[in-house]
């Protein structure tokens, strides 16, 4: 009696019900990608290189040994095999193989598909090549083995099952034993193998020395979840401040791109240092600001904001943040490479195109998804290392670590953890849902400043957008945190009345917006600013000092300081540098005077910054995403469509009437058309397209009205009207 044929990966779908489909669909969404047209072509595409490539990644390192286990035992396998060749757990990570196609059931044993044993490489679970012949004869020799023999195959048990030696044509003698008992096979003059079956056999049976079966676990403190949020809404607010600080400056003074494209390193410490970040940090606020689009590169080079800056301004603040969020967690780009070198030894730059790394959104999101398992728990680097690496092992490149580090930093600045742990707000977003918890958590707006004696001047909370710009003229930040730290200098009064302020505005400013007095010795400082404010002239010619008191002239020029700028006399009140007028100011302010620029007419000229936009369109950056979960109606109109394409191909095969397009006369399609939306059922119908060519359908017809067939079209998933002229015939089906 012959036995059974062989069932295809094919035939194990058209067998497994809607349910086993659609956890197929769902672990596997490339699969999706158009809609393949029947379960035939779906097996087609389950077996291809890229698609097992997916699906392998997608695997942990005990479904990865399960599988490798499968590859290493005699085809066909069964269950109890397997089990004995690993342990007990591996009957539900079978089962989980086999909904994702890597495996499938053939009459109550296992069979892998040759694709995938491919793809797992020639030497599974670190056992060498099958060499068959009489290996039981060479496995009972290994009892009477010497024991210098039995060492050498001690390192090669357990793989790589590739040994080096010195020379096979003149081995040593331990060597020599194995070699002429055929227990080592020579592969050429330096090299050596194991076969597998001696390898397994010394292994007693079992693939793997250690089976992973449990994932690792997270390790860290414990914390409130109230001071985690509160941590995380303060790194946000200060976040959104950082944007704002960054892009006011390049609205002031645009960087210039590199001819690769993104920001010099001059621009970055520039910004940096303005902020009062490191590098790294500035780098990723820019990143942030241009991915959703706040940043534009002009086409003669200028980093500047776009016009999506002003209406980004208005927007309430946790809307801000989680339009920054949603946009981190999906790009590819990564921040962290700033600063590194590339494959030509140049240093990545800032919204340069080098960024892009395809796994940077998945590491993001399985990184914050660990953290939402565990919250308010604050793991530490070390165990999401371990479970990342344990969960997603063949995505274990050498820069995963990397990617988690910077992931877990960028999560801090963004207020995305708080002290390590995930926050409320970063929870509504990763679920789809809007930071509502973020609007109460953020410290509300104040109108108000604290002076101290020291002329220090504190905002006990984020300041209101009017303030806080007229704070940065006339102060510079000191420090940040929940309350932010401003100190006024000559150098920034000096700036306040450059922009056209006067002393006694600036006074007023003061006395009005502080809750506490105002020092009179702040007072003093800015009178005596003002006092020297002007009083020397600097103009165009390449340059010119103009001053009413000739003693300051004669002071410049006698002072050495300013030889580079060649100063002479022109008249009693007038000096002509031949440096330029920004170069000239900029000298004589670094040591000791007070210019100010001075138009033609004989005006001050008022250094007010420009609030310059990026007439260009924002490009937003690439985003290299992996495929993401169809949704439930994508699946079921998928397999509505698998159904019916497959039904199609079956009938093809079986009914030699219905293997060519159906073709009746007009009356005929007319009368089973109108029998059809009566009775209903499955029908085949031939339809003309537009273009002229004619397909097969298989429809359910739902009525018939103004010369149209409205029908289900099992094809798409969908219901469509047909114009019954360019139906060309009809032949009945089972349903």
């Amino acid at each position: 009696m012959s036995s059974p044929p062989t069932r295809s990966l094919a035939d194990d779908f058209r067998g497994r019900g809607d349910d086993r489909l659609r956890r197929l669909l769902e672990l596997r969404p490339d699969l999706l990608s158009p809609i393949p047209s029947d379960l035939t072509a779906l097996a087609t595409r389950s077996l291809t290189a890229p698609s097992i490539a997916r699906a392998l990644d997608s695997l942990d390192i005990w479904s990865l040994q399960v599988l490798e286990s499968l590859a290493a035992l005699d085809e066909p396998t069964n269950l109890k095999q397997v089990v004995t060749a690993t342990c007990e757990a591996a009957t539900s990570a079978i089962e989980f193989l086999v909904d994702l196609a890597l495996v499938y059931h053939d009459q109550g044993e296992l069979r892998m598909p040759r694709p995938v044993r491919e793809a797992l490489g020639t030497e599974p679970a670190g056992l060498g090549p099958r060499y068959g012949g009489d290996m039981e004869s060479a496995i009972s020799l290994l009892k009477d083995a010497p024991k210098e023999s039995l060492a050498i195959l001690e390192r090669l048990c357990w793989g790589p099952p590739r040994g080096v030696v010195g020379d096979t044509a003149h081995p040593g003698s331990h060597l020599k034993w194995l070699i002429d008992h055929q227990i080592l096979h020579v592969i050429d003059q330096t090299q050596v193998v194991l076969p597998h079956e001696i390898g397994l056999s010394l292994r007693g049976g079992k693939t793997f020395r250690e089976f992973q079966v449990a994932a690792p676990i997270l390790d860290g403190e414990i914390l409130k979840r109230g001071d985690v949020d509160r941590a995380g809404a303060l790194e946000a607010s200060a976040f959104l401040i950082w944007i704002e600080e960054l892009l006011d400056l390049l609205a002031a003074e645009p960087a210039t791109a590199l001819r690769s494209g993104g920001l010099g390193v001059r621009d970055l410490r520039r910004l940096a240092s303005a902020l009062d970040v490191e590098e790294p940090c500035a780098g990723f606020i820019a990143e942030a600001a241009y991915a959703i689009g706040l940043i534009g590169i002009q086409l003669d080079d200028q980093v500047m904001p776009t016009t999506a800056y002003d209406i980004w301004l208005a927007q309430e603040p946790s809307r801000r943040w989680q339009g920054i969020v949603e946009a981190w967690l999906d790009s590819s780009r990564v921040a962290g490479l700033v600063g590194a070198k590339d494959a030509t030894s140049k240093s990545i730059a800032a919204l340069g195109p080098e960024l892009d790394r395809a796994a940077a959104s998945s590491i993001r999101r399985h990184v914050l998804s660990l953290l939402n398992d565990v919250t308010p728990q604050a793991p530490n680097l070390e165990s999401i290392v371990n479970v990342v690496a344990w969960q997603k092992p063949r995505k274990s490149a050498h820069n995963q670590r990397d990617l988690i580090t910077w992931t877990l930093r960028e999560a801090a600045w963004l207020g995305i953890t708080g002290r390590g742990a995930l926050t409320t707000f970063a929870k509504e977003v990763l679920s789809g849902g809007d930071s509502n918890s973020l609007v109460g958590a953020l410290p509300p707006p104040v109108d108000h400043i604290l002076i101290q004696g020291d002329h220090t001047a504190i905002a006990p909370g984020p300041l209101a957008p009017a303030l806080l710009q007229e704070m940065m003229s006339m102060a510079k930040i000191e420090s940040r945190g929940s309350a932010t730290v401003f100190r006024f200098t000559p150098e920034s009064i000096r700036h306040a009345l450059d922009t056209g302020a006067s002393a006694e505005e600036i006074q007023r400013f003061l006395a009005t917006t502080s809750k506490t007095p105002v020092p009179q010795s702040l007072f003093y400082l800015v009178n005596d600013v003002a006092r020297k404010h002007g009083r020397l002239r600097v103009g165009g010619g390449l340059a010119y000092l103009r001053c009413d008191d000739e003693t300051l002239l004669a002071e410049a020029i006698k002072d050495r300081r300013l030889a580079k700028l060649n100063l002479r006399r022109l008249a009693p009140t007038i000096l002509i540098s031949e440096a330029t007028l920004e170069e000239t100011i900029k000298t004589l302010r670094t040591n000791g005077f007070s210019p100010v620029a001075e138009a033609s007419d004989g005006g001050v000229l008022l250094q007010i910054p420009k609030a310059r936009r990026a007439t260009v369109k924002p490009r937003p950056p690439r985003m290299l995403v992996d495929a993401t979960p169809p949704s439930p109606t994508l699946i079921d109109a998928a397999l509505r469509a698998l159904r019916a394409g497959d039904r199609a191909s079956v009938a093809a095969r079986t009914a030699p009437s219905l293997a060519r397009t159906p073709s009746n006369p007009t009356s005929e399609t007319v009368e089973a058309l109108v029998a059809a939306s009566k009775n209903g059922g499955t029908i085949w119908i031939g339809y003309a397209d537009t273009d002229g060519g004619v397909s097969n359908r298989i429809v359910e017809p739902a009525s018939i009205a103004s010369g149209h067939l409205t029908a289900f079209d099992h094809g798409t998933g969908t219901l469509r009207r047909f114009a019954i002229h360019r139906i060309t015939g009809v032949a009945e089906m089972d349903a």
